[in-house]
């Protein structure tokens, strides 16, 4: 249109040069012959009526032309508008809807929009005018069953203000609506159709076995074998079974949703079979739905089964989407009777011993007596070798300040070395100064980067090694030599306790250090009254053979008078949202050792009340940051309460730390997050009940 325009105006300017050519030619010759004057007049004349008549119509066909493409971009617009099927919506500065096609009042399945905001058209909340408006973009919403693709785009138009012929740039919403129900639903079909693989681990199968007989084991096995094919096929999957213990199973996404719903029933269906056993069957699942080949797939498997087994076994953890969700996991984590691990282990921690320069021995922050032990029995194994030990801890720690007032009240040292414990105990800033590249590394009690009493030295370490008894969480410290996590441990005092044993025959610990690794499992145990197997009495007494004094220990957990007083009077103001949870609030502590530790044996006492399963101690700090402890009874897994605050722990002991939070933000939470715990407990005691 553009180009014939611009031809037009050439033709124009043309047209007056030739006119004036001729009227130059008709002057010339009229000054050569001026009889020719009234000649070149007519000529003249009639030249110019004709130029000025073509370009007349010309300017009217270019017009007529203009009018026609105008009209037909009317046209093509309105047809657009009315006929595509694009469904469009128009809402002004306010967010008042101003004018939509049919196709879109179809689409929403409303009458009567105009004037309506964009959340009170569109269905989600986030659909409001202030959110779309900020910047454009498009997202996959439902409406009436069907899925359209929203494009939104903030537009500029014009406005009349108040003022006469006064003209006001404002921003509107433009929404544009496209059905994708089609290729939405083949998606679906696609990820429901997706092949997941699961790995099944029978955790306790020798446990289960042990003494009976041959008849029973086999009835046992059918019984086992029965129920994973039937739960395979009730979910369209299959089945390869590996060996006596393990088995893999193959489902779609959607069976895996369905399983996730469900709960993993399988969990609890399992632990029913009784065939001669005394001991509930238990088994560990893990299932993996990410991957792009089989082989990833594989791998992820597995790894979700690893952590399953490393949080203790019966449960099932889902890889789904970049996300790990955990099922199960209520039943007590059952010790291992067998030691050949912790043989395996020991032998392998003289190994990296032997190789490092320098040892470095840490613990979480604000260490308990069982991180304490588990330092001071890990540091006694280093200094055996003559090596540079150092115990990584803060300053002005409760926990040891108590131990070295006891131990010096009663004039005992906790080595028989010329070097003491005390005297290695460094700081951070210590630690950093002293580490070399070949320095080994041993955290004990924790697993998890954000738990450790130093980040700095974590990161700086190349060769580490952990030994915990917390159940595995997903953040799991990486890049480990070894990783010794065993949930069905009482505490990590009884695991390095059995280290030593296995460690060197010729190797003897002090009544001190003995009785430092008693007080760690006195303290997990509550005083052997939980989490307690045949292994923790075992190195209990071992430690009694090696001196441990239990008087001593007793005078570790002596309270003064003002804490007694403060604990009675969080017990006292405990209130019981829901049956079977009590909660206490302190306030406006100061963040220090103490005050956790008043939280944590306030917690311990709410679960000897009567009726009261679990106990929730939640303190409020001054600077902003909310502690908080949680125990149970055995019959709730309050680690998986904590666990979805961003914490962690045991079974029967957890806890988290949160930044700028306040009680009221997450006591709602707790209580909903428990009294799903605790229906789930008496679903299953009525279920048993039933059966009996």
């Amino acid at each position: 249109m553009f180009n014939r325009f611009n031809r037009n105006m050439n033709s124009r300017v043309d047209t007056n040069v030739y006119l004036l050519v001729i009227i130059a030619l008709s002057l010339l010759v009229c000054y050569l012959q001026p009889k020719m004057i009234i000649p070149a007049l007519v000529v003249v004349g009639v030249t110019y009526y004709f130029a000025r008549r073509n370009f007349i119509n010309k300017e009217i066909f270019f017009s007529s032309y203009l009018d026609n493409i105008i009209r037909n971009i009317e046209r093509t617009n309105h047809f657009a508008v009315r006929k595509l099927d694009i469904g469009m919506a128009v809402f002004s500065k306010d967010g008042k809807l101003q004018w939509k096609n049919e196709l879109f009042q179809q689409w929403v399945g409303k009458r009567n929009l105009e004037g309506k905001r964009p959340e009170e058209v569109l269905p989600l909340p986030a659909n409001a005018f202030e959110l779309l408006s900020v910047r454009d973009g498009e997202q996959v919403i439902q409406l009436e069953g069907r899925y359209y693709r929203m494009k939104y785009a903030s537009v500029q138009t014009q406005e009349r203000t108040s003022k006469k012929d006064s003209m006001e740039t404002v921003s509107g919403l433009m929404v544009y609506l496209t059905d994708i129900t089609e290729y939405e639903l083949l998606k679906q079909k696609c990820n429901n159709d997706k092949l997941c693989l699961a790995y099944v681990r029978f955790d306790n199968y020798e446990e289960v076995t042990r003494g009976i007989s041959e008849t029973s084991i086999a009835n046992l096995n059918g019984e086992i074998n029965e129920l994973l094919t039937k739960w395979a096929s009730s979910h369209q999957g299959f089945i390869c079974r590996m060996n006596k213990e393990s088995c893999l199973v193959g489902f779609t996404q959607a069976a895996v949703l369905n399983m996730m719903e469900d709960k993993f029933t399988i969990l609890d269906q399992v632990r029913e079979i009784r065939a001669g056993n005394k001991f509930a069957p238990t088994f560990s699942i893990g299932v993996a739905c990410d991957g792009v080949t089989l082989e990833e797939l594989i791998q992820n498997a597995n790894k979700s089964l690893y952590m399953a087994l490393g949080r203790g076994g019966d449960q099932a953890v889902v890889l789904k989407d970049k996300n790990t969700q955990f099922f199960g996991g209520t039943a007590t984590v059952a010790a291992k009777s067998t030691r050949v691990r912790a043989r395996i282990v020991a032998q392998t921690i003289h190994e990296q011993m032997q190789q490092a320069e320098k040892i470095f021995v840490m613990g979480h922050h604000n260490e308990d007596y069982d991180a304490i032990g588990a330092t001071v029995g890990m540091a006694k194994l280093g200094l055996s070798y003559n090596k540079d030990t150092y115990n990584l801890s803060k300053t002005g720690n409760e926990y040891y300040n108590r131990i070295a007032e006891v131990l010096e009240h009663e004039n005992i040292i906790l080595s028989d070395n010329e070097t003491k414990y005390f005297d290695i105990v460094v700081s951070e800033e210590e630690a950093l100064k002293l580490l070399t590249p070949k320095s080994l590394l041993v955290l004990v009690d924790h697993h998890r980067a954000t738990l450790s009493a130093s980040r700095a030295v974590l990161e700086a370490a190349k060769t580490r090694i952990i030994v915990d008894h917390h159940r595995r969480a997903e953040d799991i410290i990486s890049n480990t030599v070894l990783l010794y996590l065993e949930p069905s441990s009482s505490s990590t005092s009884e695991l390095v306790t059995e280290l030593i044993c296995y460690f060197d025959d010729s190797l003897e610990i002090t009544a001190a250090e003995a009785t430092a690794l008693y007080a760690g499992i006195v303290l997990d145990t509550k005083n052997f009254a939980v989490q307690t197997g045949e292994r923790t009495f075992e190195a209990a007494a071992l430690l009694r053979r090696s001196g441990a004094d239990p008087n001593l220990v007793r005078l570790l957990f002596k309270d003064d008078l003002g804490t007694v007083q403060a604990r009675a009077k969080l017990i006292a103001e405990a209130k019981t949202p829901i049956p079977g949870l009590a909660i206490s609030l302190m306030r406006n502590a100061v963040r220090e050792t103490r005050s956790s530790v008043l939280a944590a044996q306030t917690a311990d006492s709410l679960i000897t009340v009567d009726g009261i399963a679990v106990g929730v101690a939640i303190v409020e700090y001054k600077d902003g940051y909310l502690g908080i402890s949680a125990r149970s009874d055995g019959s709730v897994n309050v680690q998986v309460i904590m666990e979805e605050l961003g914490g962690g722990g045991h079974q029967t002991v957890a806890g988290v730390q949160l930044a700028n939070k306040r009680a009221k933000d997450v006591e709602p939470q707790i209580i909903a997050l428990a009294k799903k715990q605790l229906e789930e407990r008496d679903n299953n005691e009525s279920n048993s009940a039933a059966r009996c």
